[in-house]
Order: structure tokens, then C-alpha cells, then sequence
């Protein structure tokens, strides 16, 4: 462990991240004091995403751009690696029934939700218990693969870490606990909270539109004006149980941020921090969902920022603008109080943007703008007066295609990985492909520059093709032992061959085509094989 640390220290250290704390001592290597210096490399990367995002300049160069995204792409895939650690470390917890909190003289409970049986407990004991309580009623309701549950419990512990999320947590399992409700967790491709007629919070009787007077803010007229619901007996959580091994966990989305600009959108267990945020609304029957108040207050109706960062649904639903301002930045528990205890700016709105396009700098302006600072707003309102009808030009396509490859370069291959991707490879991706090397045959006897050509060909073709070459050049996959299902790797080698039959016959580089032929002779190599049974 102590290498580790110490490898992934000194990558921190290379991308300009500063560390205070030394690597845990070889011969003292206790579960707690590695989960401490894990935690301390997981909030100095976080620090550092932020600082980056607070140096953002909306007209920085094609260059420019790609060097400010590819430092945090690289700390991201770090943050990846810690990841995978922090879920060792947090089964090795949960084996003694112990949590890892930061500081403990932070704690600080609300003696409303501290359960019968645990008053009068030491304020950590009375933590601990409503932690493993929680686990105790996911175990109960849920099938969770082995895998599954260690990333969850150390998405929890993350939580559970901070002040904040201790709230969070023991308010938690005390509202699950006395209605005696559920936490289900279900598969999903992202994070969610399922809404329920029963968690809705119904709107005042007595409510007017006209009742709202200027002075009033949005929080005094949400508190005011709901009239809790029964409350749902099960909340339903989405989990992307695969983020981790995702491309997509690099992604660069990103939130505006108050009198900053930009947020990132941050690590796993702050969205999952975010839908238990909702699962505690939808159990108390407060989820404002379709809740015209919040559209008639003055700071929304007055505000076109508001309008931008929270909008309705459609004209014909309202949508979940006011429960999602309420989840974000304006509850006593809410998602901003998460993010500030683990070091990221606070967010604005439930609009994301990726860089590649005029929405990121959008968000910048809006972000700014939230300050209500002068300067700040009349920066926004500038911008909106140069704004041309385009919504992207060709620097921002370059930029978007140029960080995907990024990604794609950044991340690390299994051949199980490579078998899927041409297995997925579509006949019409394939002619598509075929039609452009078409366009890349060389007229002339001048040889045009090798890396310009790749580049060029990389950037025409479909990206799922891109990751695939770029995967190959990498030389270094992981795993290439590993049994692979005989007929995926019947119809991904169709694929692979035809792939190498179009190149082989191409001008294009021919680092590229050797990689990939060689490739090719492997695959056809694993496929013929005997295939071991397996019992």
C-alpha cells in the first residue's frame, strides 16, 4: 500500500498538486491511517479541479483549451484509481464496524434525529450506529453483488466523512427507520431518485399568487406554501454501479457557480449524496414537484437567470425546478453544503455543459452573473450582446473531438474491452469508415506528414472507431490472458478483419496499419484456440 500511495503521490505531485501529508509508515499500515491519506490525495485533487476552474477564460485558443482540460482529465483518472483503493480500505472498515470521519470535534447532530435507543450515546457511536443501520437496510432490500456493495459503502463512507454528510446519513436512517421505509438501490446508467405520488408536497390551500409580496424570497415563500405529502414508503435510487470503470467518469461536465463561474460536477459520492438528498424529501412528503409558488416568487419571476438555471419542464408541466433549487443550494441539507466540506465551489441550477461548445461558457457568464455583482453582470450581459446565432463554431467541434481523444488515450484497455468495442461496431460505422479512407488516398508523390494524417483521419471517422485505433497504438492492455466469450469473439473478429482489409489496402500511416494488423493475427491467434471448459 505503501508504494502505491507513494506512486500515486508523486503523479499528484507532477500535475502541480501540492501535498502536505507524508505516505502512511510501512510498519504501521492500520486501515485507519491509509483511509486518512487516501482522503487527503482525494481532496487534494478536488482542490486542484477547482482552483483549475476558477482560472477558466471563455477566449483561451483551440491550444489552450485542450492544455487547461487535459490536467483534469489527468487528475480524474487518478481520483479513479483512489477510488478503487478507498473501496479495499472501506471493506476492511466495515469487517470492524468502524467509519472513518475527518474530524470528529465537527461533528455537530440535530437531537431531533438522533433514534431512541442511541441518546444519551457518544456523538460518534451515535454516527457509527446510524451508518451500519443504513448498510443494514440496504442489505435487507437489496440484492447487491459483492462488487456492488463495496462501491456503494464507500460512496457512503465518503459521505459519512464530513459534517454534512453525517447529517445526511443520520437523518437518513432515522426517517427510514421510524416509517419504517426502504432503500432500494437499482442498476442504472446514471444517478436518480425515483418520484412518487406519495412524496409529493402539496401546495397551501390558502395560496395566492397574489399573497406574494416583492420583499419575500424563494425560501420563505417553498417553506411557507408546502403542505407535506404522506411520504413514500421506498425510496428508489438509481446507482451507475459501473462508474468507475467507465469512460465517462473522465467526462468534463461541469455546473455553473455562484460569483465562480464554474463548478465541476464532481465525484460519484456527492450524485449519490444529491439523490439521497431527494430520497430524504420524497420520505418526509416535501419533493416540490409541479409547485408553482417557486415560478410566482419574484426572485424567479424577476430574474431571468433564474429562468435559465431553473426552468419549467414544458408549457404544460412545471417540472422539478423547485425541488431541484431546493436539493442544490437552498435546504439546511442540501447538495452545496456536501460540495463546500469537500472542497468544491458551490453550484448553481440544474444545467450542464461539457467544453466543445458554447454551453460551457454559458454557464460561465450565468455563474458569474449569480453573484449579482455589477461587474460580474455587466461581463454576462456583454457577452449575451456578442453572442452570434451560431451555436458552435469549428474551434469548439475541434476542441470537443481533441478532448474525447484525450479520454480515449487517458484510459486503460483490457483486451475483453477491445473484443466489445468491434463487437459493437456497426455494418453502417464500417461503410462509413470505408468511404473516408477513400478520401485519404494519397494522388500525388509527396508524402504528407504522417501525424497530421492521423490526426486528420481520426477526426472524420466515428469516435467509437477513434477509441479503438488509439486503444491499440496504447501497447499496454491489461488482462490479455483473460477467457473471452467464444461467439463474441467469433463476430468481434469478423469485424476486427474487415477493419484490417480496409486499412491494408489504405494510404493512411502505416504505424497505424502494423498496429492493427498485428492486432488482428492476435485475435485470430486467441479465436483459434481450444476453449477451456470451465466447471
Amino acid at each position: 500500500m505503501k508504494e502505491k500511495f507513494e506512486e500515486i503521490s508523486k503523479r499528484l505531485s507532477g500535475l502541480g498538486i501540492n501535498l502536505q501529508n507524508a505516505p502512511p509508515l510501512e510498519n504501521n499500515d492500520e486501515t485507519m491511517q491509509h483511509m486518512a491519506y487516501i482522503d487527503h490525495l482525494n481532496h487534494a485533487a478536488y482542490e486542484a479541479i477547482e482552483e483549475q476552474y476558477s482560472k477558466f477564460d471563455p477566449n483561451f485558443n483551440i491550444e489552450e483549451q485542450l492544455q487547461f482540460f487535459k490536467r483534469i482529465i489527468a487528475i480524474k483518472n487518478i481520483l479513479r484509481e483512489l477510488q478503487v483503493i478507498h473501496n479495499e480500505l472501506t471493506k476492511s472498515l466495515c469487517q470492524k464496524s468502524a467509519i472513518y470521519i475527518h474530524n470528529e470535534d465537527d461533528i455537530s447532530l440535530n437531537e431531533k434525529y438522533i433514534l431512541p435507543e442511541l441518546k444519551g450515546k457518544k456523538t460518534k457511536e451515535i454516527v457509527r450506529a446510524n451508518f451500519y443501520q443504513l448498510l443494514e437496510n440496504i442489505k435487507n432490500n437489496n440484492s447487491l453483488s459483492t462488487a456492488e456493495a463495496d462501491y456503494v459503502y464507500s460512496l457512503l463512507m465518503q459521505i459519512v466523512s464530513r459534517p454534512g454528510g453525517i447529517n445526511l446519513i443520520v437523518k437518513l436512517n432515522y426517517l427510514l427507520t421510524t416509517k419504517e421505509a426502504k432503500l432500494v438501490l437499482t442498476p442504472s446508467n446514471d444517478f436518480e431518485c425515483s418520484m412518487a405520488a406519495a412524496g409529493f408536497a402539496k401546495i397551501n390551500p390558502n395560496y395566492s399568487s397574489k399573497s406574494i409580496t416583492p420583499e419575500q424570497e424563494l425560501r420563505t415563500i417553498l417553506k411557507r406554501e408546502t403542505v407535506p405529502g404522506v411520504g413514500v414508503k421506498k425510496i428508489l435510487i438509481g446507482i451507475d454501479f459501473r462508474y468507475n470503470d467507465k469512460i465517462s467518469s473522465l467526462n468534463l461536465d461541469t455546473y455553473a457557480s455562484t460569483g465562480n463561474g464554474l463548478t465541476d460536477a464532481g465525484p460519484p459520492f456527492i450524485l449519490l449524496a444529491h439523490e439521497l438528498i431527494h430520497g430524504l424529501h420524497n420520505l418526509t412528503g416535501k419533493a416540490r414537484y409541479n409547485f408553482s409558488p417557486f415560478f410566482h416568487g419574484p426572485q424567479y419571476r424577476d430574474d431571468p437567470l433564474m429562468s435559465l438555471l431553473y426552468p419549467m419542464s414544458s408549457l404544460f408541466s412545471l417540472g422539478p425546478a423547485a425541488e431541484e433549487y431546493w436539493t442544490i443550494e437552498e435546504g439546511n441539507l442540501c447538495e452545496n453544503v456536501i460540495r463546500k466540506e469537500h472542497g468544491y465551489f458551490f453550484r448553481t441550477g440544474h444545467i450542464s455543459a461539457e467544453p466543445g461548445g458554447r454551453g460551457i461558457r454559458d454557464l460561465y457568464y450565468l455563474g458569474l452573473a449569480r453573484s449579482y455583482n455589477i461587474s460580474n453582470l455587466t461581463r454576462c450581459q456583454e457577452y449575451i450582446n456578442l453572442l452570434e446565432i451560431e451555436e458552435s463554431d469549428v474551434d469548439d467541434e475541434v476542441v470537443d473531438k481533441l478532448l474525447k481523444f484525450e479520454k480515449f488515450n487517458t484510459w486503460s484497455y483490457s483486451l475483453t474491452d477491445l473484443i466489445h468495442l468491434c463487437k459493437s461496431i456497426s455494418p453502417y460505422q464500417l461503410k462509413k469508415m470505408e468511404k473516408i479512407i477513400a478520401q485519404f488516398k494519397n494522388p500525388g508523390d509527396e508524402a504528407p506528414d504522417q501525424e497530421l494524417l492521423l490526426k486528420d483521419f481520426l477526426m472524420e471517422i466515428p469516435p467509437k472507431m477513434a477509441q479503438l485505433f488509439i486503444a491499440i497504438s496504447k501497447d499496454n492492455l491489461v488482462d490479455e490472458d483473460k477467457e473471452i466469450d467464444p461467439e463474441v469473439l467469433d463476430k468481434a473478429l469478423t469485424t476486427i478483419k474487415k477493419i484490417n482489409e480496409l486499412l491494408k489496402a489504405s494510404d493512411l500511416p502505416s504505424p497505424l496499419r502494423d498496429h492493427f494488423e498485428q492486432f488482428t493475427k492476435d485475435i485470430e491467434s486467441k479465436a483459434d484456440r481450444p476453449h477451456r471448459l470451465v466447471f
